[in-house]
């Protein structure tokens, strides 16, 4: 029985499975002996795309990154924030102020102890536009982050034309021209933040001698300053040379590589004189600064005067940002308006430092097994691309209490029938959610097993939306894009998935909402049988319904189509290409559905195209496709936080490349709102724009699906669908316990 169903070819599962014979058990495929509790095999859904924290976004890789590297908090078992690096945390009454205090027992696994200087050297690199960092959006509500990003945010270094040293200010001109002038053309603005030098410049560790020097920049060749030693979120400049100031520098060679130098080396400044024109930031995102709420509602929109201000008066440095270390073991992050969810992003990439060191020698190999140093309960022992990544225990984390295994080996395994195949072998102990096969659900779940689940097989609700996703930058007109969104019945995708989705054309997701208890019912403002979702924020406190979306219509479909042809004329496409990734039976099915759903109602031309997934994301990401599988699921529920954001402009996750000012000015008037209930009736009218323009066709909110064999123990199975990984084991007497 196992030697044929290891056979199974991935395009004919349920087939197979039916030649083979449905084994007459309670539990799916072999159950072999525990022979090390402490060694769980875990299938992944693919070849992570990155380990490093600033990198990674997908799920194949945010759970390993999260055994990995510690932040200053992290998952529970309910999935839900809990104390880690920070074990308390102060708030403002306004939500603008937020104070961690660390403890000193972190370690990272060089043995150098880990503090908030830490936390705040990888704020700066999430955001820095050298990094062009996809977690960057874990930022968006700090202050002077997207100014950081873009790169038009200085700090003024001495008083000059009417401001003063330490203002932050904004740069909205260069050499008499607006910046959309000047960079006509592809010109590029000269950045003040270049040095050079007349000697070799050797790259090193704060405080280190030349000699211990690991690069060495030629003379007269441009690095760029990133960060002092001394400010209100560095280092201190060290004792032993004088306490001279160091610069943090960035030298474009090969991957690139970062080191400190002492500034006073730094001695040619080639924009010195450029003339740049300046304005002050708005007042409620100067750091540090305290506004009453009457200030505050006014402050994004008081007039700031411009000032001509020449580049050797000006550099870009992190203290510009809401971040502030006043001491070594507590941060303080400062949002720009009130922001009710920060502790709950605080276990997020953006904020998992990284190693300074370990970076500054290898930017883009940092994470390679010779290199890499972490701060997690795990460490990488081995990374086979496209085969598994082996993690073991940590010896220098600082909570060995809490962490019951001693060695993980996650496979790499983007076919879903290869996975699950290999579970029933006995290969591994556990999938990761969502890697089984539609076509295996009805046997999983006992519909083709007259009622009778596989004990092992666990569905959960997931936090999760899939949609299409429409690229706007090649489908200008939104009236084919609402086209597009009325002509797919929804309702039809659950019955060959076999997975219990909800489908829904509303964005921000959540169950049913003619599932809700009572209590959640009123607490959401609607009956059960009001069509659609709701997400429960806080249980008997906060309750999102997300705006209607363009349901199926078919009348209206046509209507918008017949209004784009005629507006596009000929520039109506011949053709539609959708794009999805390999490995997962029901991208394919649902590409192929959408394929007959656009034929049959609008007439349309649809080819179909498949990528493997770490292109298909790089892909999508560059805006190198028509139209696109996509999914978003979110780390806590909060529409804002982890939903809506992604369509800001800009954002390094909006894949539609959508830019709507309307929603811009909406989305900025949320951010003013305290009251939290308030917040959100601002928040559905901006959604509101964005669904209505349709950037996206949402299609269900996903369920999770799991394999876990009976002996896995505290393999948290939670609404985000991220587990410690590293509190499960495997319980040798699992018989006994379950009573057999």
């Amino acid at each position: 029985m196992s030697r044929c169903m290891v056979r199974l070819a991935a395009a004919a599962a349920l087939s197979v499975l039916a030649a083979c014979g449905v084994p007459d058990t309670e539990y799916f495929g072999v159950v072999p002996e525990v022979k090390d509790p402490r060694h769980l095999r875990w299938c992944n859904s693919g070849e992570p795309e990155a380990l490093d924290p600033s990198a990674a976004s997908s799920t194949t890789s945010v759970k390993l990154v999260y055994a990995l590297f510690d932040g200053l908090t992290s998952y529970d078992k309910d999935g839900m924030a809990r104390p880690s690096l920070a074990t308390s945390w102060d708030i403002s009454p306004d939500l603008r102020r937020f104070t961690f205090h660390l403890h000193d027992k972190a370690r990272w696994s060089n043995g150098r102890p880990l503090d908030a200087y830490d936390v705040a050297y990888h704020v700066e690199r999430i955001l820095h536009p050298l990094t062009a960092s996809v977690n960057a959006d874990g930022l968006v509500w700090m202050k002077n982050a997207d100014g950081y990003g873009a790169n038009r945010v200085r700090k003024v270094l001495r008083d000059t034309a009417g401001l003063r040293a330490g203002d932050v200010v904004e740069i909205v001109g260069v050499s008499g021209k607006t910046l959309e002038e000047y960079t006509q053309g592809g010109a590029v603005v000269p950045d003040t933040n270049h040095r050079r030098s007349h000697r070799p410049l050797g790259l090193r560790d704060l405080g280190a001698a030349a000699k211990d020097a690991y690069g060495w920049v030629p003379p007269a060749i441009d690095v760029t300053v990133i960060e002092l030693s001394g400010g209100p979120v560095s280092p201190a400049s060290p004792a032993s040379d004088g306490g001279q100031t160091w610069a943090y520098v960035h030298w474009n060679t090969g991957d690139g590589l970062y080191g400190w130098v002492p500034l006073a080396e730094l001695d040619v400044e080639p924009n010195a004189d450029v003339l740049y024109r300046v304005k002050p930031v708005a007042r409620n995102r100067v750091p540090g600064l305290d506004l009453a709420p009457e200030e505050l509602a006014t402050a994004a929109k008081a007039d700031r005067p411009t000032f001509e201000v020449r580049g050797k008066d000006l550099l870009m440095l992190p203290e510009v940002l809401g971040i502030r270390i006043p001491d070594r073991y507590t941060v303080v992050l400062e949002t720009a308006d009130p922001t009710p969810y920060v502790v709950q992003v605080s276990n997020q990439r953006s904020l998992r430092p990284t190693p300074r060191e370990v970076v500054s020698r290898w930017p883009r190999r940092w994470t390679d097994v010779e290199h890499i140093v972490t701060s997690g309960p795990m460490h990488l022992a081995a990374w086979k691309q496209r085969n598994y990544i082996e993690l073991v225990r940590s010896p220098t984390y600082w909570d060995q209490a809490g962490v019951k295994l001693d060695r993980l080996t996650a496979f790499s395994m983007d076919d879903q029938a290869a996975a699950t195949n290999y579970y029933f072998s006995g290969g591994c102990d556990a999938l990761t959610g969502n890697n089984v096969p539609s076509s295996y659900l009805p046997v999983l779940s006992g519909e083709k097993r007259g009622g009778k689940r596989y004990r092992d097989y666990i569905k959960q609700p997931y936090l999760g939306i899939y949609f299409a996703t429409i690229n706007t930058k090649v489908h200008t007109n939104r009236h084919l894009r609402r086209a597009l969104s009325y002509a797919v019945d929804r309702r039809n995708i659950a019955k060959f998935s076999h997975g219990g989705e909800q489908p829904t054309a509303q964005y921000t997701p959540g169950p049913a909402i003619a599932t809700l208890s009572d209590e959640d019912l009123a607490l959401c403002g609607v009956t059960r049988d009001t069509p659609g979702v709701a997400m429960i924020m806080v249980k008997g406190e906060l309750c999102y319904v997300p705006p209607p979306g363009l349901d199926y219509d078919p009348d209206k479909a046509r209507a918008e189509l017949a209004l784009a042809r005629q507006e596009l004329g000929s520039k109506f496409p011949s053709k539609i290409t959708y794009k999805f990734n390999t490995g997962v039976e029901l991208h394919k099915l649902i590409a192929e559905y959408l394929q007959q759903q656009w034929s049959r109602n609008l007439g349309l031309t649809v080819e179909l195209e498949s990528q493997e997934w770490k292109t298909f994301l790089v892909d999508t990401r560059a805006g190198n496709y028509d139209i696109g599988r996509m999914g978003w699921i979110g780390n806590f529920p909060d529409a804002e936080a982890e939903f809506d954001v992604i369509f800001l402009c800009g954002n390094p996750n909006n894949r539609p490349q959508w830019c709507n000012q309307d929603f811009q000015r909406a989305w900025a008037e949320t951010q003013l709102v305290l009251d939290r209930k308030q917040r959100l009736a601002k928040l559905y009218q901006a959604e509101k724009i964005m669904i209505e323009d349709a950037p996206v066709i949402p299609l269900y909110v996903y369920t999770q699906k799991h394999l876990q064999k009976p002996y896995v123990r505290d393999l948290a199975i939670n609404f985000v669908d991220q587990p410690p990984l590293w509190e499960a084991w495997l319980d040798p007497d699992w018989q006994r316990t379950e009573g057999r």
